[in-house]
C-alpha cells in the first residue's frame, strides 16, 4: 500500500479545463445554427465558387488540429502545463477578439478562427496530462468524462444561444439583425472564460496524485506499429472516424440541411434534437455496455440505429406527406442519429482502449481523435466541391457512409478485456490509500 494525497485544488484545475474547453469550442460551430445569415453576411467577400463562409470557418478547426496536434503535444511537454495553457489562453482571447473587432472583414475573421484553432489543439492535447497529474487513478475516468461532457455542452450552447441572438424568422423585415451582437457575445464569453482558466491553472500538485508507475507494455514510439498490427483496433478507428465525421458534418451544416429539409427559419431545432437524443444515449447505452459486458454488441447497435435515423432525414418530405409532417419526421430522425452516434463515442473509445490493451491509452485516444478530425475534414471538403445541382445528395452520401460503417462494425472482434473502468483499475486502486486534502 502506498499513500498519496488528493488535493482539493484539483477541482479548480478541473474547472479551469472545463472553462478552457468551453472558451475555444464555442467558436467552432457558433455560426452553424445561423448559417444562412452568416453566409449572406459574407457572401460578397468570398471569391471561391462553392465554398461557403460557415463551412470554411468550421473546416479551419479540423485541418489545423490534424496538422498541429503533434506539435502541440511536443510544446506541452517542452514548456509545461502552465506555460502551454497561458499560451492557449492568449491565443483564444486574441482570436476571439479579432473575430469580433474585424467581423465585417471575412479574411480577418478567418484569421481569428485560425488562431483559435491553434489554441484548441493545445487545449485538447493537454487534457489527459493535466488530469493524470492532479487526480488519483480512481478519479481520472470521471475527470476525463466531465471534460468530454463540456465539449457537448459547448455544442448545446451554440445551438440554443446563436438563434436567440440573431433574427432568423424568414418573413421578418429585420432578418439577419443581431449578427454583430452574436460575435460580441462569444468574444466576451470566450475571453472571460479563458482569462479565468489562466488564473486557476497550476503546473503540479504539492505531491504526486498517484504513486503507481505506468504499466504500458508497449513503448510510445512502438505504439503506432502495435495499433496497426491489431486488425480489429485498426478497423474500429476507421469506423469510429466515419461515425464521428458524419455527426460533426451534420452539426457544421445543420442550418443548410435545415433549409433543404423545409425549415423556414434558422431556429437550431434540428441540432437541439440531435443533442437531446445524444445526451440520453450517451448516458444510457455506455452504462448498459458496462452492465452486460458487451462492447461490440452495443457499438454495432449504435451503428445499426443510425441507419433509420439518417433515412428519416433523407426521406422526411416523402414520409411527412403521409404521416405527421416533414419537420416532425426530420426532428425524429435527427434525435435518433444523435442518440446513435453520440452514444458510439464513449463506447468506441473504451472499446478501443480494451482492444489495444498494453498500448498507451493516450496514443489510442489521440489517434481516434486525429482520424475523426481528418474524416470530418474530408467529408466537409467533399461537400464544398460538389456543385449546387448535387448538393441535395449530401444526406444520401452520409447515409451511405453510415451503412458502410455498420457493415464494417460487424466484422470487429469482441474485446477480451470486457470490464468496467472501475474493475479494470481495481487492482491499481487498491494499491493506493488516498488522503483527501
Amino acid at each position: 500500500m502506498k499513500s498519496v494525497k488528493a488535493y482539493r485544488y484539483r477541482w479548480l484545475i478541473l474547472l479551469s479545463l472545463i472553462l478552457l474547453i468551453l472558451s475555444v469550442e464555442v467558436h467552432w460551430l457558433n455560426l452553424s445554427p445561423v448559417g444562412r445569415v452568416a453566409n449572406e453576411y459574407y457572401a460578397s467577400q468570398l471569391t471561391l465558387t462553392y465554398a461557403r463562409p460557415v463551412d470554411l470557418l468550421s473546416l479551419t478547426y479540423l485541418i489545423v488540429f490534424v496538422v498541429a496536434s503533434i506539435p502541440a503535444s511536443y510544446l506541452l511537454h517542452r514548456l509545461g502545463i502552465r506555460t502551454a495553457t497561458w499560451i492557449a489562453c492568449g491565443l483564444i482571447i486574441f482570436g476571439s477578439m479579432t473575430k469580433w473587432i474585424y467581423l465585417s472583414t471575412f479574411s480577418l475573421v478567418l484569421l481569428g478562427q485560425f488562431i483559435l484553432a491553434i489554441g484548441q489543439a493545445l487545449v485538447l492535447t493537454s487534457i489527459t496530462e493535466i488530469v493524470s497529474r492532479w487526480f488519483p487513478i480512481r478519479e481520472r475516468g470521471m475527470a476525463v468524462g466531465i471534460t468530454s461532457a463540456s465539449q457537448y455542452l459547448s455544442l448545446a450552447v451554440v445551438m440554443i444561444v446563436s438563434p436567440i441572438l440573431v433574427v432568423t424568422k424568414a418573413n421578418d423585415p429585420s432578418w439577419g439583425s443581431g449578427f454583430e451582437e452574436l460575435m460580441r457575445f462569444y468574444a466576451i464569453l470566450s475571453s472571460t472564460l479563458a482569462l479565468a482558466a489562466a488564473l486557476l491553472i497550476r503546473e503540479n500538485p504539492p505531491s504526486p496524485s498517484s504513486a503507481l508507475p505506468s504499466n504500458n507494455k508497449v513503448h510510445y514510439r512502438s505504439s503506432f506499429k502495435a495499433i496497426n498490427a491489431i486488425s480489429s483496433l485498426r478497423g474500429l478507428m476507421i469506423i469510429f472516424a466515419i461515425g464521428w465525421g458524419v455527426l460533426m458534418t451534420l452539426f457544421i451544416k445543420i442550418d443548410e440541411i435545415s433549409e433543404f429539409l423545409g425549415f423556414a427559419d434558422s431556429n437550431g431545432f434540428l441540432g437541439i434534437a440531435m443533442l437531446a437524443g445524444g445526451m440520453v444515449g450517451a448516458i444510457v447505452l455506455p452504462a448498459l455496455s458496462d452492465r452486460f459486458r458487451r462492447r461490440k454488441l452495443f457499438f454495432v447497435f449504435c451503428n445499426v440505429c443510425s441507419i433509420p435515423g439518417i433515412l428519416l432525414l433523407v426521406f422526411c418530405q416523402q414520409i411527412g406527406a403521409v404521416l405527421l409532417n416533414s419537420e416532425a419526421i426530420a426532428l425524429i430522425g435527427s434525435s435518433i442519429v444523435g442518440l446513435s452516434l453520440l452514444s458510439a463515442i464513449p463506447i468506441g473509445t473504451q472499446y478501443a482502449a480494451e482492444l489495444g490493451q498494453g498500448i498507451s491509452e493516450e496514443v489510442i485516444q489521440g489517434m481516434l481523435l486525429l482520424f475523426s478530425q481528418a474524416a470530418c475534414a474530408a467529408i466537409l471538403v467533399f461537400s464544398l466541391v460538389i456543385t449546387e445541382q448535387y448538393a441535395p445528395m449530401l444526406l444520401a452520401t452520409l447515409a451511405a457512409l453510415l451503412a458502410a460503417a455498420m457493415i464494417g462494425s460487424t466484422f470487429l472482434k469482441e474485446s477480451k478485456m470486457i470490464i468496467t473502468e472501475e474493475e479494470r483499475l481495481k487492482e491499481a486502486i487498491n494499491q493506493e490509500i488516498v488522503h483527501l486534502q
